[in-house]
């Protein structure tokens, strides 16, 4: 084993004895070719890989001049390296244009450097944050950059090209193993979610007896009720307030870090898992006094932003007028909460997100179908049990998935390093492919 300068400054780990330790600038050259026409796909580096912008959407910039934009060709490696928290690597599978702000080379030899154990090396250096120490700029404007004398310098461990052939067809299979059982969870928490909101909309709109006898309800995302609950519009059941802010929001005067009351934002509200336990800012006693005090326990949603979520406080809050709450409500909140949740009740008004239409109005003018109070308790407890049961299944899906995204991680990182030796495991890999 040999120790080598760069990796032994951020890995703190040795290298295989015949491996070379070899800067970037002998690997690959830097290329910067504007295009000077229109015509070419834009390409966007994402972490998710490159994709092609759709430019007559908002995903793209109608009014930036592609023309000045700089080339890329199938297998050259873009890099959005102004921004090494976010910022990602990929090889281009199309030719199409990209930012003149970022960095598109390719591998000088390909006798000597296989492309995709570069990108390994290269996304490595992105998700263990290895470039990290070796960036400039401000971390905290997500503008931390590696300049291009630091690109040209950082030194990777490279084998012979045949045990880099290997490397990378070790990590296609293993990492492709690793996607699947992913993607398997991710399905397995879309089918959670779409069974947990069937349960709530049904019980909320027929209630938990089957046998029940059923009349039209004269509401179209109601349907048919039984027969013996009632139909209310919402304002009948409270008044339906919008949330105030003090002006201008951006004063430091109406913020104090040991305020009494929370400060909600959308993000906030966005953010939580339905019962609101945390928020970024809090107010000073001015700022309160400017706006809507909740306490504990307080339903509101969001009319904003993330359009028609319910909230429930868990401390003293204050909201602003991107969200309605209901200070005299007759019946259990929780059904409400129900309602909102499940999202039927906005048929019509559009898509649950940013494109509901909602007001103090249309929230007041929903009809809902209201229980009488025993079987009310006895549905909503029944409601509590079942989600309660779904988020825990829901959480062991994500756990699982993190636990296989640490796996994909550390097995990238050992393999390109070379502490472990994947030339037997990659034959024994491509062996067993074949065979399936």
């Amino acid at each position: 084993l040999v120790r080598s300068r760069g990796l032994g400054d951020v890995y703190k780990r040795q290298v295989p004895g015949h491996w070379d330790v070899v800067r970037v600038r002998w690997l690959c050259e830097i290329k910067k070719r504007i295009v000077g026409e229109l015509g070419f796909d834009v390409l966007s580096i994402t972490q998710k890989g490159i994709r092609i912008k759709d430019t007559e959407s908002n995903d793209g910039q109608l009014s930036m001049d592609y023309s000045k934009y700089q080339l890329v060709d199938v297998g050259d490696f873009a890099m959005n390296h102004m921004d090494l928290l976010t910022g990602y690597v990929d090889l281009s599978p199309v030719v199409g244009v990209t930012s003149p702000d970022y960095r598109v080379f390719s591998i000088r030899d390909p006798n000597v450097c296989y492309d995709k154990f570069l990108l390994y090396l290269f996304q490595n250096g992105y998700i263990n944050k290895v470039f990290f120490p070796f960036g400039q700029g401000s971390s905290q404007l997500g503008r931390w950059r590696l300049p291009t004398e630091q690109f040209k310098d950082f030194l990777f461990p490279v084998p012979n090209i045949e045990e880099q052939t290997q490397i990378a067809a070790f990590l296609d299979h293993e990492i492709a193993k690793i996607d699947a059982l992913v993607i398997e969870q991710r399905r397995l928490m879309d089918l959670l979610k779409e069974k947990r909101q069937a349960v709530i909309s049904h019980a909320v709109t027929q209630g938990l007896n089957p046998d029940a006898p059923l009349r039209a309800s004269g509401v179209e995302w109601l349907g048919d009720v039984p027969e013996h609950w009632t139909v209310k519009a919402i304002k009948w059941l409270s008044p339906v307030l919008r949330g105030a802010s003090p002006r201008p929001i951006d004063d430091p005067k109406y913020f104090d870090d040991d305020g009494e009351y929370a400060w909600v934002r959308i993000a906030d509200a966005s953010a939580s898992d339905g019962v609101l336990k945390e928020t970024t800012q809090r107010l000073s006693a001015l700022g309160s006094s400017l706006s809507v005090k909740l306490q504990p326990g307080t339903l509101f949603v969001s009319i904003a932003g993330t359009v028609g979520k319910p909230c429930i406080t868990g401390m003293k809050a204050c909201i602003h007028d991107g969200f309605v709450f209901f200070p005299r409500l007759k019946i259990d909140q929780r059904l409400l909460y129900r309602v909102f949740e499940a999202g039927i009740c906005y048929g019509g008004l559009g898509k649950m997100g940013t494109q509901l239409n909602l007001n103090t109005d249309t929230i007041g003018s929903i009809r809902i179908a209201v229980p009488p109070a025993k079987e009310l308790r006895e549905m909503l407890d029944f409601l509590d049990g079942e989600t309660a049961r779904f988020n825990e299944l829901t959480q062991e899906a994500q756990l699982t998935i993190d636990l296989l995204q640490e796996r994909r991680t550390a097995l990238i990182s050992a393999a390109v390093t070379g502490q472990i030796d994947v030339r037997k495991l990659a034959v024994e890999s491509t062996s067993s492919a074949d065979v399936s």
